[in-house]
């Protein structure tokens, strides 16, 4: 499967095995423009389902650290945090 996102091979070495210590590099994790994954919006819908009651399970959840020291990484094509520390 050689034209889909992630297993271009002058992009990734050996892209069809699975490697754990693989080196990071950009992806196309839900694809972009006409690729875009079809899923993409469900798997949104489905964090909203996880999170909304997280919330309010943990109504005392917070961030551990000022918002300002969060990281986004901009690696990727959608960006998103590098990690999100949680306490409560």
């Amino acid at each position: 499967m050689a034209d889909a996102a992630n297993h271009d091979a002058t992009a990734f070495r050996d892209p069809d095995r699975f490697d754990i210590t693989r080196p990071a590099t950009s992806h196309l994790t839900f694809g972009h423009g006409l690729r875009y994954c079809i899923g993409a919006p469900l798997a949104r819908i489905e964090l909203q389902a996880v999170f909304s009651p997280l919330i309010r399970r943990f109504p005392d959840i917070r961030l551990p650290v000022p918002a300002d020291e969060l990281t986004i990484d901009t690696s990727v094509l959608a960006g998103g945090l590098t990690g999100l520390p949680v306490t409560w």
